[in-house]
């Protein structure tokens, strides 16, 4: 509830903000109307603030796509080959396409170059990206490109599985084929995303800074899904189109070099907090604390359970110290290259936010004992 008022007060919705208003219980109507007043004094909910979010917003960036060169360019029948994942078999046909004879992007590993798959019998044309591999010894060998077809198929069918739960936003991942030219060029296919494009999250534990939680409890999902023998990682496209993806295995085998085995399962789960979106489809839950990343030694248990009673069998039963957020935060410190980015990781903070609320925090922390009031909680929450 805090957090759809915030939305809606920092996107300028003055109206919505009011009407929510009155949903909130009269023991804290008062602190809310004083919040939309202190709002609206800082310009959040005015007309201008709106009118320069839809600006934003209707902004389209330049289409880099070369249409009009592509247009003049020589077809080629090529043979098209694809992964059926329900039949666990290799299918092929023919296609006309064009493909541009430079690449516009540059990896690690390969190239990409724009192409067009030319519709036939009145179909449009469809704007895809064909990639090729670097490596020489690579470049024309089928085999090469075989790992990431079938990826993208297994992806697709766990992204039915999350979409048959009834998810608030349903994700996809982009057809990925192979095709051959009649010289026996390889390369790889799938289709042109247009839009923002973002990486959600990485092989080895990294979370975007501005994380959605779509693609992170996608990742969480997919691993309870194969009932904990895979995880898709690398999150990454426009919205919630994804491709590109890598799969970890439990065994490490399969799927590319990509693939860390159950090390790379495990760095998501050292930086993942289970949001609402996990908690709707009935996951485990999981945060970093409950991993025992970045814990204090005063924050464990001693191996006993808090508030059970003591009983015949266990009449010494312990409770644990008290959990301190200054534990949790360790020696980190409000300054330059004091916090690294697994700790920011495991914050969901950039560098810039956790400098700004250590900063307050220290100053209202006066008995520095790492404990804060809830009015000096609020005090931290309305500066940053």
């Amino acid at each position: 509830f805090d957090c759809l008022v915030m939305n809606l007060i920092h996107k300028g919705m003055d109206k919505a903000a009011t009407k929510v208003g009155k949903l909130v219980p009269g023991s804290k109507r008062e602190a809310y109307e004083q919040y939309l007043e202190h709002a609206r004094e800082k310009g959040y909910l005015n007309s201008d603030a709106l009118s320069q979010l839809t600006q934003k917003k209707s902004e389209k960036e330049e289409d880099p796509f070369p249409e009009k060169q592509m247009a003049s360019l020589k077809e080629e029948v090529v043979t098209k080959r694809w992964y059926n994942w329900s039949n666990k078999k290799w299918e092929q046909g023919k296609l006309k396409v064009k493909i541009a004879p430079e690449h516009f992007a540059e990896g690690g590993m390969r190239v990409a170059h724009f192409m067009l798959l030319l519709g036939e019998n009145g179909a449009r044309d469809q704007r895809c990206v064909a990639k090729k591999q670097k490596d020489e010894r690579l470049a024309n060998k089928v085999d090469a490109y075989d790992a990431d077809v079938i990826m993208q198929a297994a992806c697709q069918a766990i992204a039915s599985g999350f979409n048959e739960r009834g998810p608030i936003k349903k994700v996809d991942f982009v057809d990925c084929y192979t095709i051959v030219s009649q010289s026996g060029t390889v390369w790889g296919v799938e289709p042109y995303l247009t839009g923002k494009y973002t990486k959600y999250n990485n092989n080895y534990g990294y979370v975007d800074k501005d994380a959605r939680n779509t693609p992170q409890a996608f990742t969480h999902f997919s691993y309870e899904f194969t009932d904990k023998k895979m995880m898709v990682v690398d999150i990454q496209g426009v919205d919630d189109h994804y491709t590109d993806p890598q799969i970890h295995t439990s065994d490490g085998e399969g799927f590319g070099m990509g693939n860390i085995g159950q090390a790379g399962i495990d760095r998501f789960f050292k930086t993942h907090w289970c949001n609402p979106v996990c908690l709707s489809l009935g996951l485990k839950f999981h945060t970093p604390k409950f991993l025992g990343i970045k814990l204090h030694s005063k924050a464990k248990h001693k191996g006993t359970v808090a508030n059970r009673p003591a009983t015949a069998d266990s009449p010494t039963q312990e409770t644990p110290e008290a959990f301190h957020l200054a534990d949790y935060l360790g020696d980190l410190q409000p300054k330059r290259g004091g916090a690294s980015a697994d700790d920011l990781a495991l914050l969901g903070l950039s560098e810039r936010q956790f400098n700004s609320i250590a900063t307050l925090y220290n100053e209202l922390d006066t008995n520095k004992d790492g404990m804060l009031s809830k009015q000096e909680l609020f005090c931290v929450m309305d500066k940053v």
